[in-house]
């Protein structure tokens, strides 16, 4: 089928996807085994480059052969033709002729594929090339399904999904994987978050010594890239595992919460170095296997990330575009325009080719290794497990900088540090907020259901994660920083059948209990009263607070318990309803702050109002609450005064959660619960009903509590208030430059 034309930025770009599908009708190498420069991203993998001997130029030769075959596990006699891997996809996620392609085609190519989550069907249970998964659900798992084909794989995470069970929705549960998963038909298949009999790497180590035991084979161990990555891969390889497969950020799924695939876990490239580093320092790496995943895009996306300390590459959404995957991220609905993530039933109108799968299958594999020999020729390698950890064969473009260079291990072949030009100043961070991305408003108002059919939910979606920094733009600090996953070094808690609290505790005079950690911030002055009494309705409603600001309270009289409104004499003190503890309203601002924190000892006082929407503010507010947290801090009055920030260019529950973990007890948002509704300044045609906003409203801060409770999950946190606020472990940096990532006070990602 032809590409369609992409309404927002992809990182799968039709370049992308035309070189797959290249490799896939031919098998042989394309004319173009290097990323063109206007295909590459800001990630860091494509900022590294393979050197080339360009004396020699593409028709050189070594003196011998060049190999790519490897062990699967050192030790074991089973070796791949290539250090490949078809990554793990369940029977139910796809739609069953595709899970039969990929177990035939690694046999016909001799590499290995993994089976994922959900039981086996009996034709892929016949191949010989397969791994078989360890789920928490344990769905379709007994000792005839773990004792198929090569190893066992425990997944403990995923790259698109870190510290989230998996997610096949009601409506793609039909008979076949009913019976195969044993599970009632057209119930959602959610996984648990945790492994409830794994709460650490001691009990990881009990599972692994049972399976090996049982099975008599490899055991392997799946896990999404976070910020403990290099401890879990520690533990994994002294637990006794055979080996362990990363999956990085943006990595492709069948569905997932959005709000998780965009800001939990780290790029595959920063993770699987740390790995590489830490196993070979501690002496664990030899007979260890090494398995990165995550947005493997080409062959030298491949040969980059083996240089990087990787033994092999997983192909997870090349291979389903191999198969005609058109990237319409429409995989969770069950109606797949390309019939491989469709919904099964027993009388299909349409069903995938299977001879014509394995055979694109067969060619992409064949084509990806052809490319891989003349990459590795060019490099002057003749054996491709001597390119393994070898990044002398690697150069960095000026744009990274030292920090991230000696995260990755390449520090020692650059003398001077260069700051990162993927950033930008916090002038322009700051200036540029008021960029609403078209799938952002979408998002908002599905949430909220002034569109779509589920509202009060977090939006599920599906495939690769196109958010900032690496493929969309950046309009926020925050999109330059992830939040945990957490994973076998401490439990996730499970959001769907957990007691997670969110509630947010003011602390100081004021003790005030709000039903959620956010409020509405003041909305602009063009907005009509009408809209505004909405907001402080559902405020009083929902437990919430609304800043009115320099509004009139007269008008707002049922409501005045939750309002924060200005002193009428002193526009930077307000108050909260009743109360007669004062909040100092302060701009984003340096100086101010400073000012104020030194100024806060001995004043009644019941805390801060960081108001990024200020005139006067020119410092990001990531930067501001975790400034005021840490000063604060340092001279004893923190807990006894309260930080709310707020802006109305708060974008949701990511936001929110990251103001939280740098220190603010509250955050305030204000366009994006009113485009939530359907309400857009300016809009001269809107036709408002006050019932039916009302309702969208509270539909938003439903579903954004929801989304807050997934992140909170996630990371391991089940009370907002006690593990959460001012927690910036919970937080790293993406190749954010360093004076930047100090003053906020979180480390870099891949740092161990």
């Amino acid at each position: 089928m032809p590409i369609p034309i992409p309404r927002s930025k992809e990182f799968w770009t039709r370049w992308k996807i035309s070189h797959i599908r290249a490799l896939a009708q031919t098998g042989t190498a394309t004319d173009e085994p290097f990323i063109p420069a206007s295909e590459r991203t800001s990630r860091v993998l494509d900022r590294l480059y393979l050197k080339v001997n360009e004396a020699k130029g593409r028709n050189s030769r070594l003196d011998r052969p060049v190999s790519t075959v490897v062990p699967f596990v050192p030790g074991f006699e089973t070796e791949l033709s290539a250090p490949l891997y078809l990554g793990d996809m369940s029977f139910g996620a796809l739609s069953g002729v595709p899970n039969i392609a990929i177990a035939k085609a690694a046999d016909i190519t001799g590499i290995m594929a993994g089976t994922g989550e959900g039981g086996l069907q009996k034709e892929v249970a016949g191949c010989s090339r397969i791994t078989v998964q360890w789920a928490s659900a344990r769905f379709g798992v007994d000792m005839e399904t773990l004792s198929a084909g090569q190893a066992v794989v425990i997944k403990i995470g995923q790259g698109a999904k870190p510290g989230i069970g998996g997610h096949l929705p009601g409506v793609k549960v039909t008979r076949p994987i009913s019976e195969t998963r044993r599970i009632p038909v057209g119930r959602d298949a959610i996984s648990p978050a945790p492994h409830h009999d794994i709460y650490s790497i001691e009990d990881l180590g009990q599972r692994i010594i049972a399976l090996k035991e049982a099975t008599k084979k490899p055991i392997f161990v799946k896990v999404g890239a976070t910020n403990y990555i290099p401890y879990i891969a520690s533990g994994v390889a002294r637990m006794g595992a055979s080996g362990i497969i990363i999956d990085g950020a943006g990595a492709g799924t069948g569905a997932a919460p959005t709000v998780i695939k965009n800001n939990i876990g780290i790029p595959i490239e920063l993770a699987v170095s740390s790995v590489d580093s830490i196993l070979r320092r501690e002496g664990l790496r030899e007979k260890f296997t090494v398995i990165a995943a995550g947005r493997v895009s080409t062959p030298e996306d491949s040969i980059k990330l083996i240089a990087l300390g990787a033994d092999i590459t997983s192909l997870g959404t090349a291979a389903l575009l191999a198969l005609g995957c058109l990237m319409v991220h429409k995989c969770h609905l069950g109606y797949c325009p390309a019939v491989l993530t469709n919904k099964i039933s027993e009388r299909q109108a349409k069903v995938l080719s299977l001879d014509q799968s394995v055979s694109w299958l067969t060619n992409l594999v064949n084509g990806w290794a052809e490319e891989l020999k003349i990459l590795l020729e060019l490099a002057g390698v003749s054996n491709v497990r001597d390119a393994v950890g070898a990044r002398e064969l690697l150069f960095a473009d000026d744009s990274i900088d030292f920090e991230t260079l000696k995260i990755i291990g390449m520090d020692s072949k650059v003398e001077n540090s260069s700051p990162s030009k993927s950033n930008v100043s916090l002038e322009k961070i700051v200036s540029r907020q008021n960029s609403w991305p078209i799938g952002r408003i979408a998002m908002l108002r599905e949430m909220a259901g002034t569109i779509g059919k589920s509202p009060g939910e977090a939006e599920i979606s599906s495939m690769g994660s196109t958010s900032a920094t690496f493929i969309e733009e950046p309009s926020r600090l925050s999109d330059w920083i992830v939040s945990d996953g957490a994973q076998v070094t401490r439990p996730s808690i499970d959001p769907y059948r957990e007691e997670i609290e969110i509630f947010s505790y003011l602390p100081g005079k004021l003790k005030l209990r709000l039903a959620a950690p956010f409020f509405f911030a003041h909305l602009p002055d063009s907005i009509p009263v009408a809209v505004k009494k909405i907001f402080a309705h559902a405020s009083i409603s929902l437990g919430l607070l609304f800043d009115i600001r320099k509004s009139a309270t007269e008008s707002y009289s049922p409501f005045t318990d939750r309002l924060i409104f200005d002193d009428v004499a002193n526009n930077a003190i307000s108050k909260i309803g009743k109360s007669e503890a004062p909040f100092i309203r302060l701009p984003s601002s340096r100086n101010t702050i400073d000012t104020a924190a030194m100024n806060s000892v001995g004043q009644n006082i019941a805390g801060f109002i960081l108001d990024e929407d200020d005139s006067s503010s020119d410092l990001p507010l990531e930067i501001a609450v975790s400034r005021l947290d840490r000063l604060l801090k340092n001279n004893g009055t923190r807990y006894k005064l309260a930080i709310l920030a707020e802006s109305n260019c708060i974008r949701g529950a990511d936001d929110i959660f990251k103001l939280l973990a740098l220190g603010a007890d509250s955050v305030g948002l204000g366009s994006a619960a009113l485009l939530a509704i359907g309400f857009e300044e300016g809009d001269k045609e809107i036709i408002f009903e006050p019932k039916k906003s009302l309702v969208h409203l509270e539909n938003f801060v439903l579903a954004l509590e929801k989304e807050i409770k997934l992140l909170a999950g996630a990371s391991g946190v089940s009370s907002l208030s006690s593990s959460l606020i001012g927690n910036r472990e919970l937080l790293r940096s993406v190749d954010l430059d360093k004076s930047i990532r100090k003053e906020l006070g979180i480390k870099p990602s891949g740092a161990s």
